[in-house]
């Protein structure tokens, strides 16, 4: 009895937790990494991404930069790093531009930093998160093709 109960408690368990998980992979790309973005702008495979899927993107943060500081306007740039070493000497860098837009990102990239920076504020240098979804390509210094994303979610 005992053993039938167990049974049908991971059961259950294993079906409410499934369907999440479906829900998830519905609407977030969990296939394409910061990299594996950068490369398929790169060589122009678009139809590799599906353009209805969000994407979860890491990396470190560059640089930053206030386009609009106006809160209801709000707009900044954050330049987002994700690297790989190739054999022993050479490092592979991807490059990503992440637009944060709105209200709600207003006091995550500041133009001034504070004496005492809280966690909210997004520093140089630092690890960043993203759940974005993909809106077009820029041209880089090096004249590089960069993806650039809209965030919906930073951490």
């Amino acid at each position: 009895m005992r053993r039938a109960i167990l049974v049908l408690l991971l059961v259950v368990g294993a079906v409410a937790f499934a369907a999440p998980a479906e829900d998830f992979s519905s609407v977030i790309d969990f296939s394409i990494s910061t990299a594996d973005l950068v490369q398929l702008i790169q060589t122009e495979q678009y139809d590799r991404m599906d353009s209805e899927k969000l994407l979860i993107l890491q990396g470190s943060v560059a640089s930053t930069l206030v386009l609009d500081p106006t809160v209801e306007t709000y707009q900044a740039l954050v330049e987002l790093v994700a690297s790989k070493w190739v054999g022993l000497e050479d490092i592979e860098v991807y490059r990503v531009y992440v637009l944060l837009e709105g209200p709600d990102f207003s006091n995550r990239v500041v133009e001034r930093l504070p004496r005492d920076p809280g966690p909210e504020i997004i520093l140089t240098n630092s690890e960043l998160l993203v759940v974005a979804a993909f809106i077009g390509v820029a041209d880089g210094p090096d004249g590089s093709a960069i993806p650039v994303v809209t965030a919906i979610a930073v951490r």
